[in-house]
Parts: C-alpha cells; sequence; structure tokens
C-alpha cells in the first residue's frame, strides 16, 4: 500500500471567526485543491459564488480568508491528473440541505440553546451494568397521534422536549419521556441521528445506517433541514430536555462503512485510503453495504477519534453504540476509550456489536473487535450477548424458533437445539468458566466479565420481543399480535430472566409494551405506520409495564445483579434439576447490610406440568422468603411468603423470592 503521509493537527476542517476562516483539508495525493464558496446549501441551486486555490503547508491543504464568511457553504474542488471532483469536507461540522455543501456558522454561539453551558450529565456511575438503556429510532418515538406530541414536533427531535405527555384524554397514561421517567429508564440510545443519506425534506422511512456526513445531526428530524443551525441545535435541545429529565443519551454510531463507496466524501478526498480492499484489490464488504472504512490506518483512526471526542464533547452525550463492532480493530476502539478518558469522559458509555455482516479484511497483527477478541478490549467497552437473545426466544435468523420462553428448549429447531445449560451461561454473562455453553456458535465462555457485556432479547434488527412470540407459537397461517395471555406470561418470565441477569440491561422501545411490527423483521425502510411506537399498547398492556417497572425496582435494590466483576458469577449457585424449561438459582449478596436482600431465588417453569424445585444457595437457606414477582406483578413491596426450599411451582409461571437474613449472618 502506499505510503500515506498523517497530521496530529486538531484543526481539520474549518476555523471560523468573524475576522478569518481558516481551512486545512488532508488529501495528500491531490495536486491541486481549491475551495468552492456557495451562497445556498442545496446542491441543485448554482450559487457558486467564487474558487479560491488552496496551498500545500506540510501535510495539509490550507487557506485563510480574512472575512467574515458567515453563513457561506463550501466544497472542496480536487484535482488529481485531468479529474476534478468535488466534495464535502469530512470534518465538517454544519452541512446544507441533503448534506451536499458544508456551512459556515459561528460554532456553538449559532446553536447552542438557551443555558447549554449549564446542561450537566445526569449523575451515573459509569458502571453499564447500572444502566436501563431504551433503544428507540427518533422518528418512530412520537409520529403516532397518542403519542401526546404536539403535531409540529412528531417525528423531530423536539418531541424529547415535551416532557409531561400522555394519551389523550388521559392523564394517568404516560407517554413519551413522561413514561421513560415512570419505568425508571435511565438512557436512550438513538439510532443514527448523525447525517445519513437520504432526501431530507422527503418522508421515506430510513433507519440511518447510510453515513453521510458523521459530524452533523441529520436535517430530517429537524423543524427547518435547510437552516444548517437548526438541525444542532434542536439535537442540543433534545440532549438537554432528557438531561433534565434525568436520563442519558446515547448515540448509534456507524464508523464501519459508508452509504456510497466510489463516490463517498472519503473516496473523492483521498481514493482507496479509507476502505479496505480484498487480495484482487476490490473494497472488501464485511458490512454487506458495499465497503468496510479501514480504522486501522492512522488517518481513519485519527477521523473516528475526532468524531466520537467531538460528538461527546459539542452535544454532551452520555454514550456511543456502534455498529458492526467486529468491523473495527480493537486498537481502534481501546483508543476511543482511552480518549474519552484522558478527557475526563470516563461515565461516557461504550458498547457494540461485536460482530461483521460478511468477509471481514481486517489483516493481523491488527485484531477485529468482535466475540473473539473481547479479552483484549479495554475496560469500560462492552458488546451485545447475542447468546442470551437466542437461548431465551430461539434463533434470531428463524422466526419459528423457539428457546425457553416457548418451552422449546431439548427439542430439535430448525437451525440448533438449545438446553437449559446454554441460557444458564448466559445469565451468567457467559463469563463463568465452570459453565460452558453447548451452543455450536459458542461452545466456551467468551467474556472475562459482567461489565463487558450487554444483555438483551430484542433489538431494531429483526423481530420485535412479542412478534417473535407470536410467529413462534401460532399453528395458523395467518398470525394475530394482539394480546394473548400465554405470550404475555412469556414476555413477563423474558423479563424476570433478563433483570435478574449480569451484564447491562437494554430494551429495545415498547418492549415494555409488547411493541409490534406486525411480523416485519427488517423494517428499516418500512413505512412509518409500522416502525413507529403505538403508545395505545400502554392501556391493554398496563400489567406488563409495571412488571417491567417492578423487575428494574428489584435490580436496583439487589446489588448482586449489577456487580462489575467476575465475583459476581460465585454468588449464582442454580439448582440441580436437569428438567429441560425449568430454570431456578439463587444469588447470595455477601455486602448486604440491615434491610438490605441478602438473597434472591428465582424460579421460571416454562413446562406446562407443576413442578418441584430444590434451591441451592452458596450460604444457608432461609427458612421463609418474601414473594416479590410472580404471573401477575413485581417489585420490592412483598406479595406473600413462602416457606422452605423445596417450592413447587406451577406450570408456565414465575417467582421470585426476597429474603432479607438468613442463618448464618
Amino acid at each position: 500500500m502506499t505510503h500515506y503521509p498523517v497530521t496530529t493537527s486538531k484543526h481539520l476542517g474549518v476555523t471560523y471567526t468573524k475576522k478569518q476562516s481558516v481551512f486545512k483539508l488532508w488529501a495528500p495525493t491531490a495536486e491541486k485543491v481549491d475551495l468552492r464558496l456557495y451562497k445556498t446549501g442545496d446542491k441543485n441551486e448554482e450559487t457558486l459564488l467564487e474558487t479560491i486555490p488552496m496551498r500545500l503547508v506540510g501535510n495539509l491543504w490550507t487557506l485563510s480568508i480574512n472575512e467574515d464568511l458567515k453563513g457561506r457553504y463550501y466544497t472542496y474542488g480536487i484535482t488529481r491528473g485531468e479529474k476534478l471532483v468535488e466534495t464535502v469536507d469530512l470534518y465538517a461540522k454544519a452541512v446544507g440541505l441533503n448534506g451536499d455543501r458544508g456551512a459556515i456558522l459561528d460554532l456553538p454561539a449559532d446553536t447552542d440553546p438557551t443555558d447549554w453551558q449549564a446542561d450537566k450529565r445526569p449523575p451515573f456511575s459509569g458502571r453499564i451494568t447500572d444502566a436501563l438503556i431504551w433503544e428507540t429510532h427518533i422518528a418512530d418515538f412520537s409520529s403516532q397521534p397518542d403519542s401526546g406530541v404536539v403535531p409540529e414536533y412528531r417525528g423531530k427531535y423536539l418531541a424529547f422536549t415535551q416532557t409531561n405527555t400522555h394519551l389523550p384524554q388521559q392523564p394517568e397514561i404516560a407517554t413519551g419521556v413522561a413514561h421513560l421517567k415512570k419505568i425508571g429508564i435511565t438512557h436512550v440510545h438513538l439510532l443514527p441521528a448523525f447525517d445519513f443519506d437520504n432526501d431530507e425534506s422527503g418522508t421515506a422511512y430510513n433507519w440511518g445506517y447510510d453515513p453521510k456526513n458523521y459530524n452533523v445531526p441529520e436535517g430530517r428530524y429537524a423543524t427547518n433541514p435547510a437552516d444548517p443551525a437548526c438541525r444542532i441545535k434542536e439535537f442540543k435541545q433534545l440532549v438537554q430536555a432528557l438531561h433534565q429529565a434525568g436520563i442519558g443519551v446515547i448515540l448509534d454510531v456507524v464508523y464501519n462503512h459508508t452509504s456510497r463507496t466510489v463516490d463517498s466524501w472519503f473516496n473523492l478526498t483521498e481514493p482507496d485510503y479509507f476502505y479496505r480492499q480484498d487480495a484482487d484489490g476490490n473494497f472488501a464488504d464485511g458490512s454487506a453495504c458495499g465497503n468496510e472504512v479501514a480504522s486501522e490506518r492512522p488517518m481513519v483512526r485519527k477521523y473516528i477519534l475526532d468524531s466520537v471526542l467531538y460528538w461527546a464533547q459539542e452535544y454532551h452525550l452520555d454514550g456511543f453504540r456502534f455498529d458492526l463492532m467486529g468491523l473495527l480493530d480493537s486498537k481502534t476502539m481501546n483508543s476511543i476509550r482511552q480518549t474519552l478518558d484522558k478527557n475526563g469522559l470516563e461515565n461516557v458509555l461504550m458498547y457494540g456489536e461485536p460482530w461483521d455482516a460478511g468477509s471481514n479484511e481486517i489483516k493481523p497483527p491488527e485484531q477485529p473487535a468482535n466475540k473473539a477478541h473481547v479479552g483484549q478490549l479495554a475496560p469500560g467497552i462492552a458488546v451485545f450477548n447475542d447468546d442470551f437473545r437466542d437461548s431465551m426466544k430461539g434463533f434470531v435468523f428463524e422466526e419459528k424458533d423457539g428457546a425457553f420462553l416457548q418451552g422449546q428448549n431439548g427439542k430439535k429447531q430448525t437451525e440448533r437445539t438449545y438446553h437449559n445449560r446454554d441460557l444458564q451461561a448466559a445469565i451468567l454473562a457467559n463469563c463463568d468458566l465452570k459453565i460452558s455453553s453447548k451452543s455450536p456458535l459458542q461452545p466456551v465462555p467468551w467474556a472475562t466479565n459482567p461489565s463487558q457485556v450487554i444483555t438483551y432479547i430484542a433489538a431494531h434488527d429483526n423481530l420485535t420481543l412479542w412478534d417473535k412470540l407470536c410467529i413462534s407459537t401460532s399453528k395458523k397461517k395467518k398470525t394475530t399480535f394482539d394480546r394473548k395471555e400465554k405470550l404475555v406470561l412469556m414476555n413477563k418470565a423474558a423479563a424476570a430472566l433478563q433483570f435478574t441477569s449480569l451484564g447491562g440491561m437494554f430494551l429495545q422501545a415498547g418492549e415494555e409494551f409488547a411493541r409490534t411490527k406486525f411480523g416485519d423483521e427488517n423494517s428499516f425502510v418500512s413505512p412509518l405506520a409500522i416502525n413507529q411506537l403505538d403508545w395505545t399498547r400502554l392501556t391493554e398492556f398496563a400489567d406488563l409495564v409495571d412488571f417491567y417497572q417492578g423487575m428494574w425496582q428489584i435490580r436496583q435494590k439487589f446489588a448482586p445483579l449489577r456487580a462489575t466483576d467476575t465475583t459476581a458469577v460465585s454468588s449464582y449457585r442454580f439448582a440441580k434439576d436437569k428438567t429441560e424449561n425449568l430454570i431456578a438459582y439463587t444469588i447470595f449478596n455477601a455486602a448486604a447490610t440491615n434491610g438490605d436482600w441478602q438473597q434472591l431465588a428465582v424460579i421460571v417453569n416454562r413446562t406446562k406440568e407443576p413442578q418441584k424445585v430444590k434451591l441451592r444457595s452458596i450460604a444457608t437457606l432461609p427458612e421463609t422468603w418474601s414473594i416479590v414477582a410472580d404471573n401477575k406483578q413485581a417489585g420490592t413491596t412483598p406479595l406473600g411468603t413462602l416457606a422452605g426450599n423445596k417450592i413447587t411451582i406451577s406450570g408456565r409461571s414465575l417467582l421470585i423470592l426476597a429474603a432479607e437474613t438468613t442463618d448464618d449472618n
């Protein structure tokens, strides 16, 4: 590969003052570069004002203009041989409509909302095991009229600034941010909200995994996408409002690929440098989107580091979720963590998908940031646990496959057969060396401690939890997605097991009220009617909402569930019963003080028949338990008591028991 010079400059892009604007561009193989100034930000309007040559200073093309350029738009014209291309500045922090021209603003003065400098991240430990993360798409969140959001804010950033919404004529049923506060969400995870490749004035739905300009908020969620300052200010207002509600903001970032390849801003700026190539020189495609970004190359790594730090500092973000993180190299991921920490952002969360979508052209000695290399990731980086997801409800890519929740453990499925032991390993965040999962994909523990693991059952990809339960249990040709009592019990069992497992907690938006996409398993460009949250289900599934709220209260009260190191694993003890689709375990709190629960017992029976379970513990078992969750409800207020440690549980039932004292404490 060609040797490329690098720069450590912290001022790539445009640096604006009223007296001067300085432009700096890294394009080492360019023979000539011009700054092109425009009057408007719409590329369909030919409003070129002037073309000004830049000069090569060291490794950077540089230009200083001693006048006030505020309100102007710009691109770079880059010449190599006889070929001239026009590209947007990779480091642009503001853009015009559809992101086709950079915008020159007085940042941050033109974009800070009132009292932005006083905005503070909500108090948080920085431990992902203390988080309850709720993943949503900005348009999904508020587009439904019953969301309670005013029409002009529906589907927009500003919907999150309305913090007291409720169902029409039902003020007792909170929606939106008020609902999140009610159930205890600590962090909202936003699907991509950086500028992605789409018609910002149109209505076509898109999840946003089509990166175009990495350092600018997406315009379609702004009330005026043609105004470069509007999208920035309104995104900050979203963050500010959630912070005031005590909720952190996590941004889904997609540094592994770009929407376009040959004519992307990356490739136009410096051809072939920003993307990996296969042995034949073709663009590698581990993302299944046409390319994969070469994160291991110095100026690509620098770009990603600069971008993440900019979002964290300028937009006060509380975390980042990395799409297809297995396509990024471990050194880059560790460098991001170190960069955040060095800048006083230790409590900013980092987690991602430890897989790719196809081939992976990362070459040794670099290591991909995937499940096979989780042990090489720095503390403070977590990954999604797909073993927990699949051992709970069945293989994600087979709609009819079931697992524990459907009572299908031990039964042959389309792809694979799951067993209780698979789920036991996942409950312990797949970091217990004593429990080896029998899964053909992950036969041995792969995490080193619970703080490396995101425990989840569903996300925006594939079927929602409710839809998976509906389809995998339906014997009819046409599946319906309305309330079915047996499925509500499955959903409650899912929450009971998830919230008493190790790792960080992650929910797909609406999971707590049986969210449906009517069986659409890949709704990335499906109509908004399919994707939007149906807030009216809050009434139909009120008991499920309350159950999730109660399970979060249980998790908050019992500290071992939120432990970060492997000593937490030793506090769990599973019953010896080998009956498939029956799981029982106790958790001991060695650090309990007066008033704390010292033991918790979890029993979930997904068989049809009553089962007798003999509980086991690492300590002396109590003579009497308080029931804190059953098929109907969950919470920290006792629902009754049970005596002894040989518990008979009804078919398709759950019990969570708590004890404040034990005989030897």
